[in-house]
């Protein structure tokens, strides 16, 4: 995953090519390790992002949400195991969606996407849309 604003670098630096010269020595399971940690800084990144974009501290997020700061800071952070619906209440209270869409590998045809969408505080659960293939 690239995150917006990511600068590709013109030309790697020989540490670059190194450190990927060590990672092609790794294992399948400790280059699934790696992607794993990966994209769990990804992630953190983007709901970081989110908060951010809103101009909303961790605190606020946290009053809306009924949490502590400091879960809204463990959502922030890699390597933390959140579930999917409270990421849908840490994203609702910044008026975001979740969407989880399965795609095929190869070519990119989604086979089915989820949205969590927003939910007004008095309803009592999440509606889930389920969009046929060709939507998406």
């Amino acid at each position: 995953m690239r995150l917006e604003g990511a600068v590709p670098m013109s030309e790697p630096e020989p540490f670059m090519d190194d450190l990927q010269a060590y990672i092609a020595t790794y294992t399948p399971a400790e280059r699934e390790e790696l992607a794993a940690a990966e994209l769990a800084v990804d992630l953190a990144i983007l709901f970081h992002r989110a908060r951010e974009s809103r101009d909303v501290s961790q605190a606020e997020v946290a009053e809306r949400i009924g949490l502590s700061q400091q879960a809204i800071s463990r959502i922030e952070q890699p390597n933390q195991n959140v579930t999917i619906e409270t990421l849908r209440k840490y994203l609702n209270a910044l008026n975001y969606t979740l969407e989880i869409t399965i795609k095929e590998p190869e070519n990119g045809t989604v086979l089915e996407s989820v949205e969590l969408t927003p939910v007004s505080r008095h309803a009592p659960t999440s509606s889930q849309k389920l969009s046929p293939s060709s939507s998406g």
